[in-house]
């Protein structure tokens, strides 16, 4: 009988050969048999297309959680070596999220703070990165926010639900959060 170490051994060589042999990213694995069960990483280096959607007024810390989630998914591929021009995420907000995306002046009078938007650094932080910040324009309208209530780098949309439907039919894989 085989050993547990010389299974997961064999198991790791056949994986990395069938890494080789189909073109898929060859750092797949990162743990060696010695430390147990292998972690198989991102197979392949893009384009990577994915599409969030994003509709709970959800909070990690002081912070909109689905921003932190993008954030966090980029920086996980950047770490795996996907170059950020094979990265194309977007995240689509509608619902009670859309309030993550107001200036700080719309944040203050619509949430009656003083401090502004937490999120602002962050939607500058994934602006920076390329990721795409979109809002239902309906939802802005019945909320009775101005087109400048919303931060300047999110990009307007004329329905959630279509942008998610578009994404995925031009071949985005979808993320509901």
């Amino acid at each position: 009988m085989k050993s547990v170490a010389a299974c997961t051994l064999a198991a790791v060589g056949l994986l990395l050969a069938g890494c080789a042999s189909t073109g898929l990213a060859p750092n797949a694995i990162t743990d060696t048999p010695s430390q147990g069960r292998p972690v198989v990483l991102t197979q392949t280096r893009g384009p990577i297309r994915v599409v969030y959607q994003i509709s709970k007024d959800e909070w990690q810390g002081a912070k909109g959680k689905g921003l932190l989630y993008l954030n966090k998914l980029y920086d996980q591929y950047r770490a795996e070596g996907v170059s950020p021009d094979r990265l194309h995420i977007h995240a689509v907000f509608h619902g009670t999220a859309a309030e993550h995306l107001l200036t700080d002046e719309a944040f203050n009078r619509y949430k009656n703070a003083t401090a502004g938007n937490p999120n602002t650094a962050l939607l500058a932080e994934l602006e920076a990165k390329g990721v795409e910040i979109e809002l239902c324009n309906t939802r802005r309208q019945s909320n009775g926010w101005s087109k400048d209530d919303i931060n300047p780098s999110v990009t307007l949309v004329n329905g959630a639900f279509q942008r998610v439907i578009d994404l995925q039919l031009m071949g985005y894989a979808y993320v509901r959060f």
